[in-house]
């Protein structure tokens, strides 16, 4: 791999915990488990970035190149990436307050802030956004080491919804409401609103509550502007039923073992 494309260094600290990764191959030595899904367990990425991690000849197990992301990784394994073993960690689960004006990328050339750096000094374990917020958008953004959990709150098929806050200018009047929930299509897919509500117009300006669980880049953005209506500020509040509240923007803290089962008891199996 060239210098440019180096990953940042993982953080030598583990935790002691025994991931569900180790727990599956113990049980199951003859078969063991796919090597996409032990380095996305590790908190080496999501399962599709591990895909191109395995696809472009940075892992290795004992010792040897491996490039099918379907190897079955089994307890005698060693397993590498770089050059740098993988050691076995626990899951753990964060929620960030995201800043307005901080990118969702791990990339070493990006110069503008980065979640990365805001929680590096937090947080020993190397940890992965569950999803993205765009760089102007701020609020709740999950982070995690467990590739399972973040397929599952951010894929559209699970339906985990997120609402959001978003101040628009103009007064949205109740016409352009109804044709908003009855949806769009952006990029191919049909947007529909799970809920659309105004908190406060003014003059000038809407204040509008947004619910939505596509996934489509930018979607809350490009809804309002399919209807001539610019974004001034947009926070996400909530995902599915964890919000915000008590959390300033900048702050880190660890979700309860309830927290997270209740975000995963949402999702469509």
């Amino acid at each position: 791999m060239s210098p440019a494309k180096k990953r940042p260094r993982r953080n030598s600290r583990q935790s002691s915990r025994t991931s569900d990764a180790a727990r599956r191959i113990a049980e199951d030595p003859v078969k063991g488990i796919r090597l996409n899904r032990f380095l996305a367990e590790q908190g080496l990425g999501s399962r599709r970035s591990c895909d191109a991690m395995v696809l472009e000849g940075s892992v290795a197990v004992d010792g040897k190149p491996v490039l099918e992301p379907g190897f079955r990784v089994k307890p005698e394994h060693k397993v590498s990436v770089d050059g740098e073993p993988v050691k076995i960690v626990g899951r753990i689960y964060y929620m960030f307050h995201k800043p307005s004006g901080v990118l969702c990328t791990d990339s070493p050339r990006e110069n503008r802030p980065r979640v990365a750096d805001l929680i590096r000094p937090l947080i020993s374990e190397r940890v992965f956004t569950v999803g993205r917020l765009d760089e102007d958008t701020s609020g709740l953004l999950l982070l995690t080491n467990d590739g399972d959990f973040s397929e599952l709150i951010s894929h559209p098929r699970h339906g985990i919804w997120k609402t959001y806050e978003a101040l628009v200018s103009g007064a949205v009047d109740a016409e352009v409401m109804r044709k908003m929930k009855a949806g769009v299509y952006l990029d191919g897919k049909k947007v529909v609103p799970k809920k659309l509500h105004v908190v406060r117009r003014t003059r000038t300006t809407t204040r509008i509550e947004v619910v939505l669980g596509e996934g489509v880049n930018r979607e809350v953005r490009r809804l309002f502007a399919r209807f001539g209506f610019n974004v001034k500020r947009l926070i996400r509040v909530r995902v599915g039923n964890l919000g915000l509240k008590g959390l300033r923007k900048g702050g880190l803290r660890p979700l309860t073992l309830e927290e997270r089962d209740a975000l995963v008891s949402l999702a469509n199996k």
